[in-house]
């Protein structure tokens, strides 16, 4: 199966994400249940690197929620809101899903819709959903288990650049 590049660099993002709040401090769960810290964020830019000799304008709304579940354990929730506008064309992707992270051992699982995306009028175009363990201790990272519909995962978006460039 070939892997999406751009899916493995998001991966690796939320790890390193996961890693920099955990060093950051967020404590670790207690008698009363785990820690939890909650953000919300907006970006806009240009993705140049999604569809190559394209400028895709995205806006990302986010809302992210941290758990330390233990001193070597902890989840974020990420709900993800992309607006991506191109050659007069726009898609929303909607994500929820949740990354659970073993810091002793470096593998993480995500499960839930990591892409959903819909062109208005029309509905779904293009959905990667279910579970991925993946160990980001080896390079490249290693997928130990694939369970649910992952094209995007297994092929990149290049549905998607096809759509944009109609």
């Amino acid at each position: 199966m070939k892997r999406s590049l751009n899916v493995m660099k998001v991966f690796l993002a939320a790890a390193a994400a996961a890693l920099v709040v955990t060093e950051a401090g967020i404590p670790t769960a207690n008698a009363a249940g785990p820690e939890t810290t909650r953000f919300s964020f907006e970006d806009n830019y240009v993705d140049t690197y999604t569809c190559p000799g394209m400028s895709l304008d995205t806006r990302l709304e986010g809302h992210v929620v941290f758990q330390a579940l233990s001193e070597t354990r902890m989840q974020a929730h990420q709900r993800l809101v992309y607006t991506v506008t191109a050659n007069g064309k726009t898609v929303t992707d909607n994500e929820s899903f949740t990354n659970f992270t073993d810091l002793t051992s470096g593998v993480q699982t995500f499960a839930g819709t990591v892409v959903n995306i819909q062109v208005p009028g029309y509905g779904n175009v293009l959905a990667d959903t279910g579970v991925l363990i993946v160990d980001f201790t080896t390079d490249p990272p290693t997928v130990l288990h694939v369970g649910g519909h992952h094209p995007v995962f297994d092929d990149g978006y290049g549905a998607l650049c096809e759509y944009f460039a109609s």
